[in-house]
């Protein structure tokens, strides 16, 4: 099984920002309540600034995966079941960039220096951003509450 490094510090190897993390461990426990809960209580029960959170899930209520409501009861719930989220929308939605293993073309035409042809590490870099992107299509956020209960 390949393992995803979620959080990094300096300098370290990560696939994912901590953005993405933060906004992973929001939706998993968002999927453990039923009502609407507001960001000061939500950042409390996962341990992000209120304002970081509040930016995450406004940009997750755009794309639809969650929904907000204003006022006195307002809050943020999911608004798809966790086996509809697939983990590779939440990363599209908090990174707002495309997935990539490497600074290089997706596709051998597109070569910033016309070599790929005679490029030795192409074929092995395509690959595993291929693997890695079905990996993340293939999970959603149901694996992840099931996986952190193990």
């Amino acid at each position: 099984m390949i393992k995803l490094l979620l959080f990094y510090k300096e300098g370290d190897f990560m696939i994912f920002t901590r953005s993405t993390g933060y906004a992973l461990l929001a939706l998993a426990e968002l999927a453990t309540i039923k009502d609407a809960i507001d960001t000061t209580h939500l950042s409390e029960r996962i341990g992000v600034s209120k304002y970081f959170l509040a930016k995450l899930l406004q940009n997750l209520s755009k794309k639809g995966i969650v929904k907000s409501f204003k006022g006195v009861n307002g809050g943020f719930i999911l608004d798809k079941k966790p086996e509809d989220i697939k983990i590779i929308d939440i990363f599209n939605c908090v990174e707002d960039k495309d997935f990539l293993v490497y600074e290089c073309a997706q596709n051998k035409l597109d070569c910033p220096n016309n070599r790929a042809s005679v490029c030795s590490i192409w074929p092995f870099l395509h690959l595993l951003e291929d693997n890695i992107l079905t990996y993340l299509e293939k999970f959603t956020l149901e694996d992840v509450i099931r996986m952190r209960s193990c």
